[in-house]
């Protein structure tokens, strides 16, 4: 199958690369937000347009197209833009749709679970499908739920909660699980319900709206195992006596700091981050969901201490504009993203004229066993592959032995990897046009790889050349030092505070013929040690009121005082009134017009290297046609 475009002339060639109306049009209007055009903006972008182009060329001269980091950046970014196109985004909105409904109410639930591994015989599956319904019959006699899951439940956990999960909301369970918990009522038990884990039988026991998030403040007393009665107690009394401090107006953010064991907390005024469901222990959980904004409990106490909480926030669920790309990726990595795909593939079959071979068909399972076999024993002779088609799309012939290799890696029956390989196989060759089928995925495509190239040639030619080429610097900053002329003064060197007159002259020695940046480095290294500090260095660039020490030795202005630990303070250095001594001085700016300049000369290099042909005609016809 074509994928047909519209009559699309060619605007333009550089560099013998033909560049097509749209593409232009598509990098212009993206530029030119306010749609403000005329000829004039029209004709000042195609420079813009022509240099960037340029620059690529001179990119792909250098094959930098070619390099593994670049290579894994284009591709990660395809692999990234391609899933909206690799699925059906209505079928897929409605499953996103569907979890957020649910997460916007929580489900109390108790479960039976009768194992059965995914693996297990036909006979052992129905004997376990069959214990479960004994024990669905039980309950909806009247036996207790708790007293029939301790007896007969195979969770671990039910020796200690009867079966009781607690509250939970979607995403937090395994998909099947998850279906028949919402979908029962309060107080209705479900048919044995097969998951990966086995067989389970679930009652709901309460349905509430979800609760969200809440933010909460701590002081913690932390427990050991082995503590004595009497550090028990004494615990206790402190958390009692904080309590009543804080009913009486105590500040709990200053109690937290001293009294916390949880330092990490502590230093923050005991502030947690948001929790929700499932992420602190029971007791913890309850307490602080069961609290309002600003109340603070009494103290509690868990398997790891006593706490006083303090809520501070609570927070909703998000709206689902905000979150759905959240669902999206908890799903796909828990195995529930496909639905989309599914349906997408389906459609794709019927686009794509998709269809199986049945002569090469009925061939592909028993030489898929037989090169099993072959793979698995040397001894067996791998059977001969016939030439022969084994499924169609678009008119593309795709080959039993591609099948049969492709199947080899796989670990499923043959039966599924049939279906498996259909769909592998369509959703490629949906891959591998995106890019003709759908101009705006070609232009974004496009336009990521040109800007992969454009910042890496960029770099390589103008940025970091000019951040590393000091003799570029000094020269252009020599040539044009009066361009950044200062009318305020500025001292350029360094203040030292030392323990005495010899420290200094120590360090005046040191640093002499130093360039300033290693003034500091050279002498702290030198003359102090890590327990006795002897002098302190305040080095750079420096204007009246950036600093108050350079203010009071240099400027002689504010109120500085040596220190009596450093009492010997001096200056060395210079006070520029006309403008910069050297180019570090002014490196900013003369790095960001240096920069400018290699671009400037750079780009004259690329105009006399690459032609450049406009086809004024077609230009014309931009956005007008």
């Amino acid at each position: 199958m074509g994928f047909a475009q519209a009559d699309d002339p060619i605007v333009m060639t550089i560099n013998h690369k033909n560049i097509q109306r749209s593409e232009f049009e598509y990098i212009y209007n993206k530029n030119n937000v306010n749609n403000e055009i005329d000829k004039k903006s029209l004709e000042d972008y195609v420079d813009l347009f022509v240099n960037f182009k340029l620059k690529v060329a001179a990119a792909e001269a250098m094959r930098l197209d070619t390099t593994a980091a670049f290579k894994r950046e284009y591709t990660s970014y395809r692999n990234q833009l391609k899933k909206s196109y690799l699925t059906d985004v209505s079928a897929e909105d409605s499953v996103l749709t569907t979890v957020y409904n649910r997460l916007l109410e929580n489900v109390a639930a108790s479960h039976i679970l009768i194992r059965v591994a995914p693996t297990d015989s036909k006979e052992k599956v129905e004997q376990a499908r069959l214990r479960a319904e004994k024990a669905r019959q039980r309950l909806l006699a009247g036996e207790k739920f708790s007293v029939v899951a301790k007896e007969v439940s195979e969770d671990p956990s039910v020796a200690q909660n009867g079966g009781s999960l607690g509250y939970f909301t979607a995403l937090d369970l395994v998909k099947p699980f998850e279906d028949a918990a919402y979908a029962l009522k309060k107080g209705e038990i479900s048919v044995p319900i097969r998951t990966s884990f086995g067989f389970h039988i679930i009652q709901v026991n309460d349905r509430r709206a979800d609760v969200g998030k809440v933010k909460v403040a701590h002081i913690f007393k932390h427990i050991r195992n082995g503590e004595s009665e009497q550090v028990l107690a004494a615990k206790k009394k402190t958390m009692d006596s904080l309590y009543v401090a804080l009913k009486h107006g105590a500040d709990f953010a200053t109690l937290a700091k001293e009294f916390s064991d949880d330092k990490r907390s502590a230093a923050n005024g005991g502030v947690l981050s948001f929790l929700g469901l499932h992420q602190s222990p029971p007791t913890f959980e309850q307490r602080a969901f069961s609290l309002k904004i600003n109340e603070i409990s009494a103290p509690f106490r868990t398997p790891s201490g006593w706490h006083i909480l303090k809520v501070l926030e609570h927070q909703s669920l998000p709206a689902f504009s905000k979150i759905k790309g959240m669902i999206q990726r908890r799903l796909s990595s828990m195995g529930r993203g496909s639905v989309g795909t599914d349906i997408l593939v389906q459609r794709l079959k019927k686009e794509y004229h998709f269809q199986y071979k049945e002569e090469a068909l009925l061939l592909a399972k028993n030489l898929l066993l037989q090169a099993r076999q072959a793979q698995n024993d040397t001894t067996i002779v791998a059977p001969a592959i016939p030439k022969m088609v084994l499924l169609t799309i678009a008119q593309q012939n795709y080959e039993l032995s591609d099948f049969i290799e492709w199947a080899l890696m796989q670990k499923e029956e043959a039966d599924q990897l049939l279906e498996k390989y259909g769909e592998y196989t369509i959703l490629r060759y949906e891959d591998n046009h995106l890019e003709q089928k759908y101009p705006d995925f070609g232009n974004l495509m496009r336009e990521y790889r040109d800007g992969i190239l454009l910042f890496d040639i960029s770099n390589q030619m103008v940025w970091d050349k000019a951040n590393k080429d000091k003799e570029g610097l000094a020269a252009y900053f020599k040539a044009n030092k009066s361009s950044y002329a200062w009318d305020t003064p500025h001292f350029r060197g360094a203040v030292l505070e030392c323990v005495n007159k010899e420290v200094y002259k120590k360090a005046k020695q040191l640093i002499k013929d130093l360039p300033l940046s290693d003034w500091t480095k050279t002498v702290e290294k030198a003359l102090n040690t890590d327990s006795v500090t002897a002098i302190k260095l305040t080095t750079g660039l420096f204007i009246k009121g950036d600093n108050d020490l350079v203010d009071g030795v240099v400027f002689k202005t504010g109120n500085f005082v040596p220190t009596k630990n450093m009492p010997y303070v001096k200056k060395i250095g210079k006070i520029l009134k006309k403008g910069p001594q050297e180019y570090t001085d002014v490196r900013g700016p003369i790095t960001s017009d240096y920069q400018a300049f290699l671009e400037k000369e750079w780009i004259k290099k690329l105009r006399a290297t690459y032609p450049v042909k406009i086809n004024t005609a077609v230009l014309k016809t931009v956005n007008n046609h």
